[in-house]
């Protein structure tokens, strides 16, 4: 039996509810039937956030990850994007029972984050490089959720909240607003993008890195970047970071400085505003970076609507 960590116990009620106490309650039994229906040994879980992802070994000895989630639209996507980036810088899918929410991976050796790089721009150039191999132009039957579903959510947020809340004020909810609409009337190419790439889902295989964890999400490449310079940065000195990891990602990728920070602004409102509502703690590198972000897209390219 499997006894899991009480915050991510907690993290689940929080987000899911009613689902996540029934997926809770059932997981033991879920288990059990992973087991022995693929023949596997379930091994102690990696440190839990949102899904349930533990090594497992197989009857040969062999070893795979098995990932159970609480099936929703969310999760539908995941399987979706993994199914179409299908091993092109993207861990490969072995087994799913989607109706179940289940994902069997392939185990990834050895596995180390891209976070344990003590060199930020080379770090940066891997992520680049998993980026360039990931991004293809969308296809009318990719059925990925559009980047105006981030916009809705940050909408709907502001609608709870038309005063903010604590530490996002009104002001800030109305500039990413005006912000997430303006980038999105200036109609860009789409592409097939991630959705959180970042250190901790860019994995060593071996001599080469691959990414894990897709959300599956159709927009433009500017805004794939933003979640990777949102992460891995320290509690001071961010605007320094942020300033030598954004050239890479413009000079390799060929994208618009202008619209990476921009949408940086906007999306570190977004992300602090999704940590409010799944009554979490806000990293302080996230609330911060809202500042430098447009402190930045100010000195270069004037001032933010």
């Amino acid at each position: 039996m499997i006894k899991l960590p009480s915050d991510y116990i907690q993290t689940i009620r929080n987000i899911h509810k009613e689902e996540g106490e029934a997926w809770l309650q059932n997981f033991d039994s879920l288990i059990t039937y992973c087991e022995e229906k693929w023949n596997l040994k379930v091994l102690t879980p990696f440190e839990l956030s949102y899904n349930f992802v533990a090594p497992a070994e197989t009857k040969d000895g062999g070893k795979v990850v098995l990932k159970l989630s609480v099936p929703t639209n969310e999760f539908y996507s995941e399987v979706a994007a993994l199914r179409y980036f299908a091993g092109e810088g993207m861990v490969k899918i072995i087994d799913t029972e989607v109706e179940k929410g289940i994902l069997i991976l392939d185990h990834l050796f050895p596995g180390d984050t891209l976070a344990t790089l003590k060199d930020d721009i080379e770090a940066t150039e891997i992520a680049a490089s998993i980026m360039e191999s990931l991004w293809v132009p969308d296809t009318s039957d990719s059925n990925l959720p559009q980047l105006e579903e981030r916009e809705q959510s940050l909408m709907k947020f502001f609608s709870a909240h038309p005063t903010g809340k604590a530490p996002i004020t009104q002001d800030l909810l109305q500039k990413a607003t005006n912000t997430f609409r303006c980038l999105l009337d200036e109609k860009q190419e789409r592409y097939i993008l991630h959705g959180d790439l970042h250190h901790y889902n860019i994995l060593k295989e071996k001599s080469s890195w691959v990414a894990i964890d897709p959300k599956g999400l159709v927009g433009e490449r500017e805004y794939d970047t933003i979640q990777f310079l949102l992460n891995n940065l320290p509690e001071d000195n961010i605007e320094s970071f942020l300033s030598k990891r954004i050239p890479v990602l413009v000079d390799k990728l060929k994208l618009n400085e202008r619209r990476i920070l921009a949408w940086g602004f906007a999306h570190s409102v977004l992300s602090i505003c999704w940590s409010i509502e799944d009554g979490e703690e806000y990293s302080a590198p996230f609330y911060k970076s809202i500042f430098v972000f447009e402190k930045l897209h100010n000195e270069k390219f004037g001032c933010l609507t």
